[in-house]
């Protein structure tokens, strides 16, 4: 189906402590009214999707090899082109629908999913396991660990965004109930709290302590400082309130928060509740999103007691080197997790780790 643009493209340079006007600022009844945000895949896009793995596969190229020129496609390209332009200057994400994973292999979904990640931006690593194809799978991880990981375990998960530009998610198997998967406009969040509570805006604009959860890149500490919300070059940039924040309190040289950054902490995670929007995932459902405009979480889940059934979804974490402008501290903080001595691979599993998850 051709790409459709949002309507709405309002945008003014972005001014700290005052009401941001951006494409990116939308309302959940916005998502409920009409479904121009799915991108359904026609049978001639699934035909050139697979013959570009086909391709891949004649070639025996690894995964991590492929680049955006091995992926070879026709018309879905040009369409492939807009859906950035969406992320960039539109809504900031987009669901695609359609990929037949039933009718592919493990590996043949992974090159699919490459591929199409390759056309948008390129793959960073997501853990100190150097995952470039990361799987967000139940493994039995405890999310109240101070080093564990949230999609590793089947808990619900606060909003969050990951450190990255655009984070993509196939879905290849859904759970037996729940693992919804929620989405908030980040930047109608920071204009609801400014109309509310422009304190703890202000608040928000400092300096926060992140863990980076155990994964120490070469020469770097275990946290780092950035503002929850931020401004380059007239954009807006928001991180989420997530665990990071909080599993940064007990690290050597980190200082307990304020009863003001707590009380800011407080309000961001309430009144994101109020934005969000509750997204259906289907089998081959594509979902991809902004990091720096859209937060995103997910609900908890039951699953299926047989292991070859359990909900199962790709992650790619890709980096846009000609995206939007951000701070400069903040370019390192979404260039991956490369830990000395790891290799950057593509595993079409996660295995049930003994530590570190």
């Amino acid at each position: 189906m051709p790409y459709a643009p949002r309507a709405n493209r309002d945008r003014k340079p972005a001014v700290p402590m005052q009401p941001a006007i951006d494409p990116a600022a939308w309302t959940p009844d916005e998502l409920a009214a009409n479904d121009d945000w799915i991108y359904e895949l026609t049978g001639s896009e699934c035909d050139q999707i697979a013959a570009a793995v086909d391709n891949i596969e004649k070639r025996g190229l690894d995964i991590k090899d492929i680049r955006k020129g091995d992926f070879q496609l026709d018309g879905f390209a040009d369409d492939l082109a807009g859906l950035r332009d969406e992320f960039l200057n539109g809504r900031g994400f987009v669901l695609i629908r359609g990929v037949p994973v039933a009718e592919m292999t493990r590996e043949q979904s992974a090159i699919a999913f490459w591929g199409i990640g390759a056309h948008l931006g390129r793959a960073v690593s997501q853990n100190g396991q150097g995952h470039l194809l990361g799987h967000v799978k139940d493994v039995g991880g405890d999310y109240s660990d101070k080093n564990t990981r949230g999609y590793l375990s089947n808990a619900q998960m606060g909003f969050h965004a990951d450190r990255c530009d655009y984070v993509a998610l196939l879905c290849l198997q859904t759970s037996r109930s729940g693992g919804e998967s929620r989405i908030a406009s980040s930047v109608s969040l920071y204009n609801k709290m400014l109309a509310e509570r422009p304190d703890l805006v202000e608040e928000l604009c400092k300096d926060f302590y992140w863990s980076r959860i155990g994964e120490i890149p070469p020469g770097l500490g275990p946290y780092y400082l950035m503002p929850v919300f931020s401004f380059d070059d007239g954009y807006i940039c928001v991180r989420g309130v997530s665990t990071q924040i909080y599993k940064s309190q007990g690290l050597e040289g980190v200082p307990d928060y304020t009863e003001k950054q707590h009380e800011a902490l407080d309000y961001f995670k309430a009144t994101v509740e109020s934005l969000s929007f509750d997204m259906e995932f289907r089998e081959g459902d594509i979902q991809i999103l902004h990091n720096h405009v859209i937060l995103h979480s997910r609900r908890g889940f039951e699953d299926w007691p047989e292991p070859e059934k359990r909900r199962h979804l790709l992650r790619l974490w890709l980096r846009d080197d000609h995206g939007r402008p951000l701070m400069a501290e903040y370019q390192d903080v979404i260039s991956g997790v490369e830990l000395e001595g790891v290799e950057l691979n593509t595993p079409l599993d996660v295995k049930i780790p003994t530590s570190g998850i």
